[in-house]
């Protein structure tokens, strides 16, 4: 028996369905096998996921339960609710096929009504795959792609007449609000119905202090309305993130048939690319930090409780902006986005854009659904269309996609803001940055590419080029591993120190950029990736500020801290680097005190007054352990902070990152017996070629058809990164020996010479 809960009204009963399935891994495909196999896999409940930090498989997984309802439901509509299931779903019951889902993070539903049998148990079978397809985004990415029913399964009982639950997995009402010229808030309301012709319509809106501020009667078979609420509050951001509430009732005048209820806010949004983002006509520098959903050993098989640390976290921290990266993440999110008040960056899955048709019909969906399931929130102010699609190369049938998904976008919601996020590749010129409203650029200099301070002229060089663009930076930042530590932090060291380094210096450039309408940082939290196998972590990306598990916040974290939060602080550096062997050491502090004052084993030996970043030189170590304490004040209040250093003789070489494949490594080629010319001879190709020109050589790219197919796959024409760049990205997929004989037999074909 399925043991309820109500839902949104006495007359729609919501069931959960989360215990009591049985899982196994299917290898033959879906089957055709008739009955309910309860021996057949193990028993779990969900969220679940199968993948986990050591297990990728990626293919077809069954779910299956037995269902039995109350009798009462019989002359009822039902619905099976499915909150996120990746990535292609198929969905069986009592052995009749029901339908198929093609995408891996938004709700959808299935009418279930027609199938299910009365008289006995109900078998429900639901078959997951998160393969590799040819047209479900995301087709690639730098993040695991979790596999499994790693979010709730409902079942919904409604009367026949009720909100529509098909429409795009929406609660059949969606919201668009506007602030009007009079300062009154205007409140767009689409109501799909089933079966509400001769019915009646109540629509009520209450304030946040539960005041009615608008009550509407109308026919029920109207879908659009426009209310007005005069002289509205507004949703603020973090300064005051007021929300008001919505009741939709479908009835007649003796009976309530349906109700749904959802919750909106009032703001507007503007972009300026002299001034950057403007909230209420009033700018606000966006300080944000970039998330994805998972976390270390549940995967994508979150709770409630992970959705609250990380929300912990970011409190601390002091962001007031969140891009929810790469994908549409839970409702929970979106919901306490609204009430925390965090501007947001909503997206869709679109990593890479091949001239295939399937691709841009999928992701037409995916964004319908990402934007009828959450435009009622005030708190997305920002919907992302594409990230990165030109690492492959850039094509006109790419320009192409995303002018219509930008089309698509501006049909439903005329007033919003659209955006995409480039990577370093694309040119000023490309088409890419003047298709949508907003523009992001990922930028790694001194990380990827270059130093650090070429951030600084490539952004201005942007903005003199293309003065008309609204840019900011979606993505920034530097891989560490918390094992790794070094007093004088070099790229790819993979020390805390570096990461923390770079943070200072990109961020102080982005900071002096008035223009831009802000940041996020990459990333919050380290996140799993199974193609990585970088900086001594593997299936991990590390450019979290806080680790995989939030157990561990890393320096990084306290510098943004420094910077955005007002709640007094003060932390030491390095504290991880314990063991030193130098008489005098530097010691780094972070700190929104306006004071710093540090003791060593007890004794006073410097202070300081600045802000953000306290370095005390020459700070002198006995031999042993040393007690180092920090003070700060505060309006009278004294805040303290602690660390221990250890002074030996020599240095201790398990804070050194030694590279197990560093041939992968470009600078590292040329340190080894041979010199570069061997490696790469003038007039012949190698992987420092360019994908685009390996492409165009057919004798190329048979070597790489033959010797690298996972990377022909990813390819397109006219692309700029190097086949070094991708071993690099790919480097657990091959080994040193395997890339050395790609690299021997392209250097044996020779280029044309005109």
């Amino acid at each position: 028996m399925i043991c309820g809960k109500e839902g949104m009204s006495d007359m729609r009963k919501q069931y959960l369905l989360d215990e009591g399935w049985y899982f196994d891994k299917i290898t033959e495909g879906i089957d055709e096998f008739s009955g309910y196999l309860e021996n057949r896999g193990v028993e779990i409940n969900l969220p679940h996921t199968w993948n986990t930090e050591t297990d990728n498989y990626r293919g077809l997984c069954l779910y299956q339960k037995t269902l039995k309802l109350e009798e009462n439901h019989q002359k009822d509509r039902m619905f099976l609710e499915f909150l996120g299931a990746n990535s292609v779903c198929q969905v069986y019951l009592n052995d009749k096929y029901i339908g198929e889902h093609r995408g891996g993070y938004s709700t959808f539903r299935f009418d279930i009504t027609e199938v299910y049998d009365w008289e006995k148990e109900n078998i429900l079978r639901v078959y997951v795959d998160n393969s590799q397809t040819n047209d479900v985004s995301p087709l690639n990415g730098d993040f695991t792609i979790y596999g499994g029913l790693y979010r709730s399964v409902n079942l919904i009982c409604v009367p026949e007449s009720h909100f529509d639950l098909m429409f795009y997995g929406s609660a059949g009402v969606t919201i668009q609000s506007e602030v009007d010229e009079n300062a009154n808030g205007v409140l767009n309301v689409d109501c799909h119905i089933v079966n509400g012709d001769n019915l009646l319509l109540d629509l009520k809106v209450v304030d946040a202090e539960g005041v009615v501020v608008n009550k509407t009667e109308a026919l029920a078979k109207k879908q659009k309305h426009r209310l007005i609420i005069e002289k509205c509050e507004l949703w603020n951001g973090k300064a005051n993130p007021y929300l008001y509430h919505l009741t939709a009732t479908l009835r007649s005048e003796n009976k309530i048939y349906d109700q749904v209820e959802l919750t909106f806010g009032f703001r507007k949004c503007q972009l300026n690319s002299d001034t950057g983002f403007l909230l209420n006509n009033e700018s606000v520098k966006i300080n944000g930090v970039a998330k994805h959903q998972d976390f270390s050993d549940v995967g994508n098989a979150i709770t409630s409780e992970h959705i609250k640390k990380d929300f912990e976290l970011i409190h601390e921290i002091g962001a007031n902006a969140l891009r929810l990266s790469h994908y549409q993440h839970a409702q929970e999110v979106y919901d306490l986005c609204d009430q925390f008040g965090y501007i947001t960056w909503a997206e869709i899955p679109m990593m890479a854009m091949p001239n295939n048709d399937g691709v841009i019909d999928n992701a037409k969906e995916q964004l319908k659904e990402l934007i009828y399931q959450n435009c009622h929130h005030p708190s997305i102010c920002f919907w992302g269309i594409q990230n990165e699609i030109a690492m492959g190369g850039e094509s006109l049938s790419m320009y192409k996609g995303v002018h219509e998904l930008n089309d698509l976008f501006h049909s439903i919601m005329p007033h919003g803001i659209s955006a995409s996020a480039n990577m370093y590749y694309v040119q000023n010129a490309s088409p890419l940055n003047f298709i949508t409203d907003m523009l992001g650029y990922n930028l790694y200099y001194g990380w990827y590419y270059e130093d650090i301070e070429k951030l600084d002229e490539w952004m201005n060089h942007f903005h003199k080029e293309n003065p008309e663009v609204c840019l900011g930076i979606s993505e920034y930042g530097a891989d560490s591993n918390l094992a790794f530590h070094s007093d004088q932090p070099k790229v790819k060291d993979y020390t805390e120190e570096f990461q923390s380094l770079y943070h200072e210096k990109t961020y102080a450039i982005i900071e002096s950029k008035p223009y831009l309408w802000g940041s996020f940082v990459w990333n919050m939290f380290d996140f799993g990736s199974d193609i990585r196998n970088e900086g001594g972590t593997k299936g991990k990306n590390c450019k979290g500020l806080v680790t995989f598990d939030r157990e561990i916040k890393k320096d990084a974290f306290y510098f943004y801290k420094a910077k955005w939060s007002d709640n007094p602080f003060i932390h030491i550096c390095e504290k991880r680097f314990v063991n030193r062997c130098d008489e005098q050491i530097t010691i780094k502090v972070y700190s929104n005190l306006k004071n710093a004052s540090l003791y060593v084993n007890g004794v006073q030996v410097d202070s300081s007054e600045g802000e953000t970043i306290y370095s005390f030189v020459n700070v002198p170590l006995t031999m042993g352990e040393n007690e180092v304490v920090v003070r700060g004040n505060s309006k009278g209040n004294e805040y303290i902070d602690k660390a221990i250093f250890v002074r030996k003789d020599t240095k201790d070489e398990s804070y050194v990152f030694v590279d197990p494949n560093p041939g992968i490594n470009v600078e590292n080629w040329f340190t080894q017996e041979k010199g570069e010319l061997d490696y790469f001879p003038e007039g012949y190709y190698s992987i420092k070629d360019k994908m685009g020109h390996l492409m165009e050589n057919k004798e190329a790219w048979k070597v790489l058809e033959e010797k690298a197919p996972q990377v022909v796959e990813r390819s397109l024409p006219g692309s700029a990164v190097t086949l070094m760049w991708v071993f690099d990205k790919m480097r657990n997929r091959f080994t040193e020996e395997e890339i050395l004989e790609i690299n021997s037999q392209l250097t044996k074909i020779p280029k044309k010479t005109d």
